[in-house]
């Protein structure tokens, strides 16, 4: 799909030229995005940073520093507020940073950033405040942390104010509420940048205001906690403001010339996506975002005042700048500071800011909102990542994945978009006191054990990563990331997977006996004649009566494929149980649909029992006896696989005894019941009728893919072997491989119950068993739809599996299917195919199902486009790549009627609609594959028709009545010629 990555491009390049910016132009980043082709836009970039790109990571002092009151520090009003309430936990330690200045170094070595954003702690340099109070051990510790910095060349990124307030200035003044606290801070900076500017290029003044104003003086959930008046916190924004300002002056008029630093305010904000697709909602949504960034950026970045929607709305609550005010701080920001995280996304945005929208997150379409809003600045983001709960150590794969996803996004947000991103800081070293979450849950890239005294950093799977994405600039292609061209070979099975087909009993050839009249003068209609019966046929009833074969034998030939899968219904053919009872019609039914599929030059390939989850598909008798618990049931189903091969095996060449058989539901005792099923029902046909029909026979096991959920060394792919063994290598070990279940799968579970924690049983296989399972395969069938991921470590206890000991999760970079929420991963496909290879080496494999869910009202199916492409794409890598003995490829699903969401063909009422997938997948078909224009054409002879005209007289009726018709013409026109001769005589 590069080439649909390059038209991206052009598109999105070409409409950025034209692009305009500017207050309220950010109001059309919402439908720009909507008209983004999907899911190609949605799809992993393999591609790296600009040269020079920052790579950064952060920390705020409050929660890492720790010595509260060492060195003569002074209170905070963080300090303050965490003995205050019910508060449970004090940040009075936190990582302890204040003595390990040599630890936190070690940390950003092994990351290799080129950037490091830390805050100073205003009370440690001012215990009260003033200039007056001035700590010279509280200000060495920052100057030794630059110093070492500079040793190991990375630069600070250095934050004045973050949220923790000398506790002295909110006792005498009210904290941000009283204006003198914009010249209060203006003298901190101007200490902060005279004593630390020369080694410090970039400044952040306060970090996101919004928190500080709305919930430090508004909502109470943060320092100083001030609530219960409503109209404060615009108070605060308003000094916060007009002191960030004064402290960007005092730097551009004293101290730019001689250091060359650059200065701005770190702003936080949500992302939030219309609820309704409707005007008055895209304007709602540009007004939460005004209310929470745009309310500080746009006095920044745009005019000095405050967005119109802040006051609309609050009128003359929210406070007012004059003219020189406006003056003083417009412009006021070198560049755009942006923090994006759980900060504020879902956590600390009230209801009331939303104004009635659903938040999201989306750092993407917030960069480019800021692009198009605020005149395209430079974005550096100052704060982003997520966070893990409080159990998790150093696995965090969570963290990992959102890191993964932010930075994918921001890496889109350049190329894709425009948007002139300068640098990244992941959120945050070290785990550390998380503010009003406290202990509760950890964001840092390393460890932190805080029940011990050295504090000791470990580096987490998200510092590893981080640590690598850094080392290559972002994600830069690789061989196996590129679509492969080739072809598959002149005998490959192509086909369409169905669960069921449309059964009519009663053949509709001749089903109206109605006798109508042809008005063939007049509007050509035909007008029902009342009363009048035509006699019933005398005829015996012919396959080519049945308007449903012929309907969905049309409808499998116009997909060019070779082969059509589909299921029988034991239930439905031998209701109860014993063949001597069989449909005879139904089964009269399923032959007439096998032979006119090979009248069509289409292989059926019939499976015998199909496995769905909520029923059993069992005759009722056998249901009502144990179901498969019972020796009945198998003997059964052999009976019942011996009918179907002797009523339809001259017709069928590929059988499948079970479809999907190795579902967790059915327990372990109902699969070792099923092997045996399976064993007996494969022998039969090898001893009474591969002869005479040379037919193959096996079962369809389902393969979804598990991949480690990291991979940096060999234990972690423990968890992911454990779970193939138990997913996949239940059913394929015996039959396939030694005659026996998995020895990972019997020693984990005769672990599980010596602990007395579980009472799982796997039978035994006698060694008479064993000899008749093993071997018993023509060819591994396979059905793969999606891939998870698993780790050992328990992060969310709704998808941790307590038998396996493995959590479950996916990558937040894959793209989902609509209905299903399943992960679209074509890579897993070949994984799986090399798996099996590796297991049983050259077993010949088909994919026997292979699609994903879309709303069936989507006939323009691009997700499936999407998904078939690069499905097959990486199935032809293991064939030609890999060298996996693959013979054929089944698409799934025929049709919505009958696979509801899974269809190529669309189903509305009585029609049938071809869809864009069925399309796209019968080209892929017609080049039996992906072929370089380069390559010489592939010529593969055309198979011979089973029966030379059959095409013609499938549909015998309307052959007889054109015939009727034309001997009637030929009558007539030979009289005409004889009365004309015998006139003119």
């Amino acid at each position: 799909m590069q080439v649909a990555s390059f038209f991206l491009f052009l598109i999105l390049s070409a409409e950025l030229m034209g692009a305009f910016a500017g207050p309220g132009a950010g109001q059309y980043t919402w439908e720009r995005f909507k008209k983004l082709p999907y899911p190609g836009d949605k799809a992993f970039l393999y591609d790296t940073f600009p040269e020079g790109f920052m790579w950064s990571v952060g920390t705020a002092a409050y929660p890492i520093e720790g010595a509260f009151e060492k060195d003569a520090k002074g209170l905070s009003v963080w300090d303050t507020f965490t003995r205050g309430g019910s508060r449970k936990a004090m940040g009075d330690v936190g990582s302890d940073s204040y003595h390990n200045i040599p630890g936190d170094i070690r940390a950003l070595q092994q990351l290799g950033v080129s950037h490091y954003r830390f805050s100073l702690s205003w009370p440690r340099i001012f215990p009260n405040g003033t200039r007056g109070s001035y700590n010279e051990k509280g200000t060495q510790y920052y100057k030794n942390l630059i110093r070492r910095l500079k040793e190991i060349g990375v630069q600070p990124v250095v934050t004045l104010y973050h949220w923790d307030l000398p506790d002295a200035l909110q006792r005498l003044y009210g904290g941000w509420s009283h204006p003198i606290l914009v010249d209060l801070f203006k003298d901190y900076a101007d200490f902060c940048f005279e004593t630390f500017g020369e080694d410090v290029k970039y400044w952040i003044t306060i970090d996101n205001p919004f928190v500080v104003a709305w919930h430090g003086y508004g909502t109470g959930i943060m320092a100083p906690g001030i609530k219960n008046d409503p109209d404060l916190p615009f108070r605060v924004g308003h000094i916060l403001l007009k002191a960030h300002a004064a402290a960007w002056h005092v730097y551009d008029q004293q101290y730019r010339p001689l250091q060359g630093g650059q200065v701005s305010m770190a702003l936080g904000s949500h992302w939030i996506r219309p609820s309704k697709t409707r005007r008055e909602n895209l304007r709602a949504c540009q007004c939460s975002l005004n209310f929470v960034l745009g309310w500080f950026a746009q006095p920044l970045f745009v005019d000095g005042d405050y967005p119109q929607c802040m006051k609309n709305n609050l009128s003359s609550r929210l406070p007012s700048f004059s003219e020189a005010e406006k003056a003083s701080i417009s412009g006021t920001a070198d560049f755009f500071a942006l923090s994006f995280g759980p900060v504020l996304s879902f956590q600390l945005i009230n209801e009331s800011l939303k104004f009635g929208q659903i938040e999201d997150l989306d750092l993407r379409m917030l960069l480019y909102w800021i692009r198009a809003e605020y005149d395209d600045p430079p974005i550096f983001i100052v704060e982003n990542g997520w966070f893990v709960y409080s159990n998790t150590k150093t696995e965090d794969p969570k963290h990992m994945y959102y890191l993964k996803r932010f930075i994918m996004e921001t890496l889109k947000s350049i190329r894709y978009d425009k948007v002139r991103v300068i640098g990244y800081t992941a959120w945050s070293l070290v785990d550390g006191f998380e503010w009003y979450r406290e202990y509760s849950m950890r964001r840092g890239l390393f460890y932190v054990n805080f029940e011990t005294t050295d504090m000791k950093r470990e580096p987490k799977t998200s510092a590893i990563f981080y640590k690598k994405l850094i080392e290559r600039n972002g994600f830069p292609p690789l061989p196996e990331n590129k679509p492969a061209s080739g072809v598959f070979p002149c005998n490959f099975a192509w086909g369409v997977a169905a669960n069921s087909i449309q059964v009519e009993t009663t053949p509709s050839q001749f089903a109206d006996p109605s006798v109508y009249i042809w008005n063939i003068t007049g509007n050509g209609e035909l007008k029902r004649l009342d009363g009048a019966w035509a006699p019933p046929t005398r005829r015996a009833p012919r396959c080519a009566d049945y308007t449903s074969i012929r309907h969905q034998v049309a409808q499998v030939r116009r997909m060019h494929v070779n082969h059509f899968h589909f299921s029988l219904n034991w239930s439905s053919l031998v209701p109860t149980g014993k063949v001597s009872e069989a449909n005879a019609t139904l089964l009269g039914y399923y032959r007439c649909f096998v032979s006119e599929l090979l009248r069509a030059n289409i292989t059926p390939v019939v499976t015998l029992w199909h496995h769905t989850g909520r029923h059993s598909s069992l005759p009722a008798p056998m249901e009502a006896k144990k179901g498969w618990r019972s020796s009945e049931t198998v003997q059964a189903f052999v009976d019942y696989a011996r009918l179907c091969y002797q009523q339809l095996g001259a017709y069928v060449k590929l059988w499948i005894t079970l479809n999907e058989p190795n579902t967790e539901e059915l327990g372990y005792e109902v699969g070792h019941q099923l092997l045996r099923a399976h064993a007996l029902a494969w022998h039969a046909y090898d001893k009474d009728f591969r002869k005479d029909q040379g037919g193959k026979v096996s079962l369809t096991l389902h393969t979804d893919w598990v991949e480690p959920a990291y991979s940096f060394n060999r234990n972690d792919l423990v968890p992911a072997n454990r779970v193939l063994d138990f997913r996949i290598g239940w059913f394929a070990e015996p039959i396939f491989g030694s005659g026996d279940y998995p020895p990972g799968m019997r020693s984990w579970l005769q672990q599980r119950n010596t602990l007395d924690l579980f009472s799982y049983h796997l039978p035994v296989f006698s060694e008479k068993d064993r000899k008749l399972v093993r071997g018993t395969y023509d060819f591994f069938a396979l059905s793969h739809f999606t891939t998870t991921m698993v780790s050992d470590v328990v992060e969310d206890k709704y998808t941790y599996e307590g038998m396996l000991e493995v959590h479950y999760m996916i990558d937040v970079t894959w793209i989902m299917s609509p209905l299903r929420s399943s992960p679209v991963v074509p890579w897993g496909l070949r994984k799986v195919l090399n798996w099996v290879n590796s297991k049983y080496k050259g077993v010949p494999i088909y994919i026997m199902a292979n699609g994903v869910d879309e709303d069936p009202a989507r006939f323009k199916d691009s997700l499936r486009v999407y998904y078939l492409y690069n499905y097959i794409n990486e199935a032809l890598k293991a064939y030609k790549l890999d060298g996996v003995n693959l013979q054929g490829y089944f698409a799934y699903a025929l049709s919505d009627e009958r696979d509801p969401g899974f269809g190529m063909y669309g189903h509305v009422h009585e029609d049938f609609i071809v869809k864009s997938s069925l399309t796209h997948y019968r080209n892929i078909i017609d080049h039996n594959g992906f072929p370089s224009p380069s390559s010489a054409q592939q010529h593969c002879p055309h198979p011979t028709e089973p029966c030379p005209g059959c095409h013609l007289f499938t549909k015998r009726p309307v052959v007889g009545f054109l015939s009727l018709v034309g001997s009637a013409l030929l009558i007539t026109v030979g009289m005409i010629i004889y009365y004309a001769a015998k006139r003119h005589k």
